[in-house]
Order: structure tokens, then sequence, then C-alpha cells
């Protein structure tokens, strides 16, 4: 309610308690704010060795629940690696927009890659993100974003 009363455009919850959406989003719509903020959901938030060691410290595995009840936008993440889910969800959520999470994992993958020579990093950062694309998502979240906006610029 804090981001959303400060003026956020958009409240994405990563900690995966179930519940948790509906419960926020019933709230926007109570304190009559819920058209001025689109609330973001990691819906498909997989495990894999891009984040898993994070993920199984912190002990946020989930296991269970619902984490898209009441969310303006259906996020996978991450999103290299499950494009299929990506075309899944846009195809079963015809409806709502669908975000696809390039990682830090992804980002740091490429960046290292191209650091030792196997390819230059202009051409994968846009080759892999394309390739997120065609999947189809409404929009693309990446830490490539401000190298995107120098890249174009130049």
């Amino acid at each position: 309610m804090a981001y959303a009363e400060a003026g956020a455009h958009c409240v994405a919850l990563s900690d995966m308690n179930n519940g948790r959406i509906r419960a926020i989003k019933l709230k926007l719509i109570e304190s009559q704010i819920s058209h001025r903020v689109v609330l973001m959901s990691y819906s498909a938030k997989f495990s894999g060795c891009l984040y898993g060691p994070f993920r199984d410290a912190r002990g946020s595995v989930p296991s269970f629940g619902d984490r898209s009840e009441g969310a303006d936008i259906i996020m996978v993440k991450p999103a290299s690696q499950y494009l299929d889910i990506i075309s899944d969800a846009k195809e079963l959520g015809k409806d709502m927009p669908v975000a696809a999470y390039q990682v830090s994992g992804e980002y740091a993958t490429i960046h290292a890659t191209a650091k030792a020579g196997v390819f230059d990093l202009k051409t994968m950062a846009f080759e892999s993100t394309e390739g997120i694309l065609r999947a189809g998502p409404n929009i693309v979240i990446s830490y490539f974003t401000p190298e995107f906006l120098d890249w174009l610029e130049t």
C-alpha cells in the first residue's frame, strides 16, 4: 500500500505467500486506488541454478498455492529457460498481460561468456531478448535495459 500511495505505477511481489496477491488487490480496491497501480505477480517462478541456491538458503522454495489471484500481470521467471511456459501463459491467459523476467543469472551468464570471448555482448544480449519476445510476452524485464538504451542511441 505504501508504494501505491506514493505513486508507484506497478507493484510486483516476489515473496510467494499464498493469498498475498488477493489480499493486496482487495486492499487496493477498498482504498479506491486500484485503478492507479498495476499488480504484477511472480506467478510462474521456477527454481533453477540461476537463483536456486539463493532460494534454498532463504527457505523460500514454493510448494503450493496460487500466486496469480487478482494480479493484473502474470510473470514468468526466469525467461530463457521457460520460453514454453511464457507461450503457454500467453495462450491460457488471453486477457492477461504476460511478463518475462530475464533474471540476474541470465544477465551474468551472457556477460561472463562475452567477457571470455565466446561471442559479442551486444549481439547476444539482443539475440537472447529477441528469443524471449518470440515466446510472446507483452513485457520483458531485463537487467540489460540500461545497456539497451545506450546501444540504441548509437
